[in-house]
């Protein structure tokens, strides 16, 4: 039986002028760029392991976003996954063998400072650069373009988007 873990990945967002911007940060074990992520611990909701990983990471305080919802719907939505992804992983600091990843992905707004504390530095993607960034691994381009453009087509919408 394979070893499924779980795993939260936070993309960071920001609206600048008429655009959004997707953060994102470069793993010095993998050697690509990334959401920051990580796994689950004992205790903690999949939410706080990705505002922890966040933290850690990217050094900034967030606030976990919702998925959009249509003009009018009547209930508030707290912040949670955007999908849900099963991900073969290799051997890690958790599991010496292959195993899955269940991956929490979640998008996020900065709501502090950075930290000079953090563990990685954020770099911000336009949608066009992020599409053109060959140093971004493909599962997060094809989410991180998705989200832009999802965030993007809230706005145009006039629909309330997260500032």
């Amino acid at each position: 039986m394979t070893v499924t873990e779980r795993t939260a990945s936070t993309f960071l967002v920001q609206r600048q002028e008429d655009q959004w911007l997707i953060g994102l940060i470069w793993h010095r074990r993998l050697h690509i760029t990334l959401p920051t992520g990580g796994h689950q611990e004992y205790g903690e909701s999949i939410a706080e392991t990705a505002v922890r990983e966040v933290l850690e990471e990217a050094g900034v305080r967030c606030t976990l976003m919702p998925l959009p919802l249509p003009a009018r719907f009547p209930h508030k939505l707290n912040g949670a996954p955007w999908w849900i992804a099963d991900v073969p992983a290799g051997p890690d600091n958790h599991t010496n063998e292959p195993h899955i990843h269940r991956d929490h992905v979640f998008v996020a707004a900065p709501d502090s400072d950075y930290s000079d504390t953090a563990e990685s530095e954020v770099l911000w993607f336009t949608w066009n650069e992020l599409a053109d960034a060959r140093e971004v691994s493909e599962d997060s381009r094809i989410q991180g373009l998705e989200i832009l453009a999802i965030l993007q087509r809230q706005s145009a919408n006039d629909v309330t988007a997260p500032a």
